[in-house]
């Protein structure tokens, strides 16, 4: 395949084929792939999409977002959230599928779209091949629709609390963490939020760093490549 690799589509942004151009035809392709998969009753195809904290995401976003709403499907924009995060709300929303614009431990010049399936998980080797075919074709320029058939895009604002709360019900309830002191880095990523209130709530005193992101300071000289 031309764009995507082991994970999704990851380069350089705003140069090929991290551009806001490809974005744009990958949200149309997301919604036109899976409309008509959908166990709505009214048949619509919902895809929800979270982002990390580089200056690009912001781009990489509303691109995505306008691509899948120009095909008539409905965007659930969910803002900084951790990749496993945009996972669960996928399927806890049951949206019929998911986008995570990051490039994970790469610096903030880099960016990526992962996708996954209504069930949480990267979709099939398969589908991403079909994916790209729509995406590199001039198939998806046909038949767009246009007045009250354009889709919506929608902020969740309580996405994080939604995470918080599955995240928290994995620790067993007869214990808590009062009483710890935690050293917890964030990378200044799309954890920065999320992982400093679970840890707070279940009890631990928290030394944190990289919890201060400014769109490029991702990944510099912390988080998982200076332990």
């Amino acid at each position: 395949m031309k764009l995507f690799g082991t994970d999704g589509i990851r380069g350089i942004a705003n140069r090929y084929p991290m551009t806001a151009e490809v974005a744009l035809q990958v949200g149309r392709a997301v919604a036109y792939y899976f409309r008509g998969r959908s166990n709505r009753v009214d048949n619509s195809t919902v895809v929800l999409i979270g982002k990390d904290t580089r200056r690009s995401s912001y781009m990489i976003e509303q691109a995505l977002a306008a691509g899948i709403t120009s095909q008539g499907a409905q965007a659930l924009l969910v803002g900084p959230m951790p990749t496993p995060g945009v996972a669960f709300l996928t399927k806890s929303m049951r949206a019929d599928a998911g986008l995570m614009v990051s490039a994970s431990h790469n610096t903030y010049e880099y960016n990526g779209i992962k996708l996954f399936g209504h069930d949480g998980f990267k979709l099939p080797d398969e589908v991403e091949a079909e994916m790209e075919r729509l995406i590199l074709s001039n198939e998806l320029q046909d038949n767009l629709p246009t007045g009250s058939k354009l889709g919506r895009a929608k902020r969740i604002d309580d996405a994080m609390g939604r995470y918080i709360v599955a995240v928290k019900s994995t620790f067993p309830s007869a214990f808590d963490l009062r009483g710890m002191r935690i050293a917890l880095d964030c990378a200044n990523g799309a954890a920065y939020k999320v992982a400093p209130l679970v840890f707070e709530e279940l009890g631990a005193e928290l030394l944190q760093t990289g919890v201060k992101p400014d769109g490029t300071n991702i990944n510099h000289e912390c988080g998982a490549l200076y332990p």
